[in-house]
């Protein structure tokens, strides 16, 4: 009995040796858009770094108005990359926001094939469960912090952080 009792203390020695030496993860799926850009592209130096803030904070300042919520805890940027203005030139033709809620946004500027520019992908965070506060029906809803959008793309000028292009995915009810 006293051989069970010591192997269940070593059991719970090392099962909290283990839980305090691993600490806590996060998907990059629930980063949001002002999280640490270095789950984005991990091997960069600081510098790149900081322009990728500046160039998450020139997208969010595009994207602002015509979000629903005006929170920007609700964004997540899927991706952030340099780009050359022949490879995506094709994803900013049409209107920038189609059906979209808000202003609407100044047209696309002319983007040029050899030119470099920063590529920013954004994406509304996922539906949550509501959070358990009381009795909730089964049957509700799930909190979707952007209903009216769901992702945003934007080219920038490197030279002065200037929006050049964006693309607005809406849904159109």
């Amino acid at each position: 009995m006293a051989n069970v009792l010591r192997m269940g203390l070593v059991i719970v020695v090392l099962a909290l040796a283990l839980a305090a030496c691993s600490g806590p993860t996060e998907p990059l799926s629930k980063q949001v858009l002002d999280a640490n850009s270095e789950a984005l592209e991990p091997n960069t130096s600081s510098h790149d770094r900081a322009n990728w803030e500046q160039v998450l904070d020139a997208a969010w300042e595009a994207l602002e108005p015509n979000t629903s919520s005006h929170d920007r805890a609700n964004w997540e940027g899927a991706e952030v990359r340099h780009v050359a203005g022949r490879e995506v030139s094709e994803q900013f033709e049409g209107r920038p926001a189609p059906g979209c809620p808000g202003p609407t946004p100044p047209a696309n500027g002319a983007i040029s094939p050899s030119g470099a520019y920063w590529y920013v992908h954004l994406k509304r965070r996922p539906a949550t469960p509501v959070p358990q506060t009381g009795t909730i029906p089964p049957t509700a809803p799930p909190v979707v912090p952007e209903p009216f959008m769901y992702q945003a793309m934007f080219l920038i000028d490197p030279a002065d952080g200037q929006v050049v292009a964006r693309k607005l995915y809406c849904v159109i009810y």
